[in-house]
């Protein structure tokens, strides 16, 4: 499990800084809002395309993995496991917590909504429960690509695959801030929290496992 604690553990960290330096989230959304033109990165090509590709994305890397783990008949305990592991963390993580309680009931506005950007709705940290109706706090999208760094440092045989989650999924938060969908915390937030469910629920499913990412014996 080496991946997650050196290359993410300062992930726990970013969303408590932002809590006491809640303008960096303006700050970090400024750099891509141009005045009297929004958010230009908003419904380009690139934009559309990141970001309607993650249900894609999501279905054909676990569908793969899904026939993968079929097609190996050692360890298929383990593998079983691994699949039900990885199902679990993507209804608990992104489907429950960030996509079911957070952005249904949190109220935070979206960037391009605040008034900061040319909207006429009020800006609230991230950590403070807001009655503006928004669907920012936090991020579905950053979520869902986060969850396919767990999928790849989980079933992945090499770490080619785990570094290309991993690019996905900076890239996915970057245009969704860049097109002001979200603030710089509700990306880390999420990132957080499926960072979070896959530890926890790993020590449930595999108690006696030392993963590394790209190790074919996970």
């Amino acid at each position: 499990m080496g991946c997650f604690r050196v290359r993410f553990v300062l992930l726990f960290l970013l969303p408590l800084l932002l809590s006491g330096f809640p303008h960096l989230d303006l700050w970090v959304s400024e750099l891509f809002y141009v005045p009297g033109l929004g958010f230009p990165a908003k419904g380009t090509g690139c934009e559309r395309l990141i970001y309607h590709s993650v249900g894609y994305v999501l279905a054909f890397a676990l569908l793969g993995v899904a026939l993968g783990f079929r097609r190996r008949s050692t360890a298929a305990s383990i593998r079983g496991r691994q699949l039900h592991y990885l199902l679990w963390v993507l209804a608990l993580g992104p489907g429950l917590l960030v996509n079911g309680i957070l952005k249904e009931h949190w109220g935070r506005s979206r960037p391009a909504q605040v008034v900061q950007f040319g909207g006429h709705q009020r800006f609230t940290p991230a950590w403070v429960p807001s009655d503006q109706g928004g669907k920012s706090f936090s991020s579905g999208h950053a979520a869902a690509g986060f969850y396919l760094v767990v999928l790849a440092c989980t079933a992945a045989k090499r770490r080619f695959w785990v570094w290309l989650a991993l690019g996905y999924s900076l890239l996915m938060g970057l245009m969704r801030i860049a097109a002001g969908g979200h603030f710089l915390s509700d990306v880390l937030v999420s990132w957080v929290i499926v960072l979070g469910i896959a530890l926890i629920l790993r020590k449930w499913f595999f108690p006696d496992l030392s993963w590394k990412c790209g190790d074919p014996s996970c």
